[in-house]
């Protein structure tokens, strides 16, 4: 398949030759998709043989869960329960796998603002992942509060309370096409690396705005149609597991220390003026 680019011609703000931009560019072949795959039994990290989770990683999810909430000082609310979701309930996991843990409560118990209220776990719970990066076996710990009206999208959800499944997870052969996910990959890796080229361009907030909610409402989109093996959610999982996702992230924080931060007046420039 032959591709096309676009080639910009280079803005004034711009220290990058061009022909380095284009060997920076991203090909689908070069794609790394082999963390996308299906195994033939459920982690046997976490999971016994008859595919009932492990006593001791219980144990600590659920101490995780307790801090967590005591952390974000809701430890007085009622809880309907506390649930394990994502690749790591089904067979398409892999060694960056998270293990998702869901807090699911009546948000209406905090205040009758959604809104306000989702923002404000969401903020707990970034400072909280942000701060105690936990991992067992190896695995992070993404701890997370969930409406009790959320439908979450997973193929499996395990419940930590009741110690068993709400929804199992069905071994079956999908047929994932890897080609489809490499080429919508590069368009939004080509994309990160051209907001790195441009890091000092004044329009750098908005352009990183502009590609975040595009990659989220695209995930959001798969999500709602196809569930966890869309593509949008595979072409989402290559980006945070070749570490896209987090080179985002480090470019705005980068960014946005630069712009806040004033430099050091040399004695030079004092004596001048």
């Amino acid at each position: 398949m032959q591709m096309k680019f676009n080639i910009k011609k280079p803005q004034f703000w711009s220290t990058n030759d061009v022909s380095d931009v284009l060997r920076e560019i991203v090909e689908p072949d070069n794609v790394d998709t082999s963390s996308i795959q299906m195994h033939d039994t459920l982690s046997p990290l976490i999971w016994d043989e008859n595919n009932h989770l492990k006593p001791d990683i219980r144990k600590a999810l659920l101490m995780n869960a307790k801090r967590f909430i005591e952390f974000a000082d809701v430890e007085k609310l009622k809880f309907d329960d506390i649930i394990l979701v994502g690749s790591m309930t089904n067979y398409n996991y892999n060694e960056n796998s998270d293990l998702d843990v869901h807090i699911v409560l009546n948000f209406n118990q905090i205040s009758n603002n959604e809104e306000i209220v989702n923002e404000f776990l969401k903020l707990k719970k970034s400072i909280w992942n942000d701060t105690l990066p936990i991992q067992v076996k190896g695995h992070d710990v993404e701890m997370y509060f969930q409406n009790s009206d959320e439908n979450v999208k997973s193929s499996g959800i395990y419940s930590l309370i009741k110690d068993g499944w709400i929804k199992k997870p069905i071994n079956k052969l999908i047929n994932i096409n890897t080609s489809a996910v490499k080429l919508k990959s590069v368009d939004f890796m080509n994309s990160i690396d051209d907001l790195e080229n441009n890091e000092n361009n004044i329009d750098f907030i908005n352009r990183y705005n502009k590609i975040k909610n595009k990659i989220k409402k695209y995930r959001q989109t798969g999500l709602s149609k196809e569930g966890e093996y869309s593509i949008e959610n595979l072409v989402f999982k290559v980006l945070r597991n070749t570490g896209y996702l987090k080179k985002m992230i480090d470019l705005k924080n980068e960014y946005l220390t630069k712009e806040l931060s004033l430099k050091e007046e040399s004695k030079y420039e004092l004596y001048i003026r």
